[in-house]
């Protein structure tokens, strides 16, 4: 399975091989699903923010050291700030390209303007970044805390949709770079600062944020599929059915959390 064309200027390029192997998104993903079931807590604890909306016992909140608080803070700084770095990128490359093609070689990207100039670069790293991402769930082992099923199938996922798209070039694939960086960019801020103690009002709207991404996404990037002579390549279309196939359980799972976690909190407040 040949990996696509190493694109211009990505840092270290001779891992590229490497990354771009498909043993490699796969056995980290599984290497990763295995250990979170190995030491995931069979009863964890809330966080702080979960546990000021549903008055906790002071016994089943996570106390956090000075040095893990700076750490978390730092992750979710780090990861907020490189988002927006990718989002302010790729959002403008996307504008430029309507603006400099006709409407079905822009969408498609047929002479592949949009992949050379700012796809196949930030949706490279973008890729790479699925591979960090796992530290959130590493954070939340080490506080005490269960690692739900929504977080183990997203970042395990994650990492093989984002391969299969940098793989075979498919077009689609800017779908999630673009919405999930934009996304991830107010996600982190919010953990950032939950992580030192301020509190900013709306976390459920970050959910529905994220599930807004899905119920676009999804249709969004199936249409590719029946766009005449816009996925031509069978590796390309079968990326784009990895992604769909991904997103499809994905949007289930958040819409369930979302119910079970802030239909839960109302019952309780209008209790209190």
């Amino acid at each position: 399975m040949k990996s696509a064309p190493m694109p211009a200027g990505i840092p270290f390029p001779e891992y590229y091989d490497f990354f771009m192997d498909w043993k490699t998104p796969l056995a980290i993903a599984a290497t990763y699903a295995i250990c979170v079931s190995l030491f995931n807590p069979k009863v964890g604890k809330v966080s702080r923010v979960v546990a000021k909306s549903t008055n906790a016992k002071p016994t089943d909140k996570t106390e956090s050291s000075a040095a893990m608080t700076a750490f978390v803070f730092v992750h979710n700084l780090l990861l907020c700030i490189y988002s927006a770095i990718t989002f302010y990128n790729m959002f403008p490359a996307m504008i430029n390209n309507f603006r400099t093609h006709s409407l079905h070689d822009a969408y498609c990207d047929t002479d592949k303007s949009l992949w050379n100039n700012a796809l196949g670069y930030w949706g490279y790293l973008f890729y790479l970044s699925k591979f960090y991402e796992v530290i959130d769930t590493i954070i939340i082992i080490l506080k005490g805390r269960r690692s739900s099923l929504l977080q183990t199938y997203h970042h395990a996922g994650a990492m093989i949709t984002m391969w299969s798209g940098i793989n075979y070039q498919a077009t689609p694939i800017w779908i999630f770079v673009v919405f999930n960086s934009f996304i991830h960019t107010v996600m982190y801020c919010y953990y950032a600062c939950t992580s030192i103690g301020i509190h900013p009002p709306g976390k459920k709207y970050l959910t529905s944020m994220q599930i807004t991404q899905f119920l676009i996404g999804t249709p969004l990037a199936m249409s590719y599929l029946l766009v005449p002579r816009c996925v031509t390549t069978p590796g390309a279309q079968m990326a784009v059915w990895i992604n769909v196939g991904y997103l499809f359980p994905l949007t289930y799972l958040f819409v369930d959390f979302a119910k079970r976690t802030y239909s839960k909190r109302t019952t309780l407040k209008k209790v209190d």
